[in-house]
């Protein structure tokens, strides 16, 4: 399936699995020389893959409309990590709950190793939009394929879509079993 194709059919699964609300969220996937992302300001159920924005890897806006307001998360993380050519940022809600709280996400299940690369680190805050935001977020994944991102949400990474996104399963799966089991104490 087409690049394109295949962030508008994740991003309307990010909705349909309830990963984000309204706007929220966005996605990309590395491609030859540049980056395509979902844009600002377009509900995914009516985005389109004409919709998608395309961005030099220095971040110019190469087409399309107005890319996602978090491509400076996506933009550091490719540039620190070359074997990543898939980003998803998203808000599910118990990762959300880690978000506030602070406190890293234990490798308390066995699949969390392997496929997260270990516990989860919250990431410092900084504003939504921001460079500080991708900076801190890169620094937050290192040796890792998901970060939390402190009052915000989650960021997670691959070799592909289907990957990075099912990184997100895993990750909103071991939020939910930490905070079943007492996680808040």
């Amino acid at each position: 399936m087409p690049p394109r194709d295949q962030l508008v059919e994740f991003a309307r699964r990010l909705c349909r699995d309830g990963y984000v609300v309204a706007l929220q969220g966005n996605l990309s996937v590395r491609h030859g020389e540049t980056i395509l992302i979902t844009p600002s300001a377009v509900p995914y159920d009516q985005l389109t893959p004409d919709l998608i924005a395309d961005l030099a890897p220095d971040g110019t806006h190469l087409s399309g409309p107005p890319p996602s307001s978090e491509r400076a998360v996506h933009l550091a993380i490719y540039r620190s990590r070359p074997e990543i050519n898939a980003v998803v940022h998203a808000h599910p809600l118990q990762v959300c709950a880690l978000a506030v709280d602070g406190r890293e996400l234990p490798a308390l299940l066995d699949e969390v190793g392997p496929v997260l690369g270990g516990s989860v680190r919250v990431a410092d805050y900084a504003p939504s939009g921001s460079r500080e935001l991708g900076e801190n977020a890169v620094r937050g994944m290192e040796g890792r394929n998901a970060v939390i991102l402190a009052r915000h949400g989650s960021v997670t990474a691959g070799s592909d879509l289907l990957t990075a996104y099912q990184r997100l399963e895993v990750l909103e799966r071991a939020a939910a079993v930490h905070i079943l089991a007492g996680g808040f104490r």
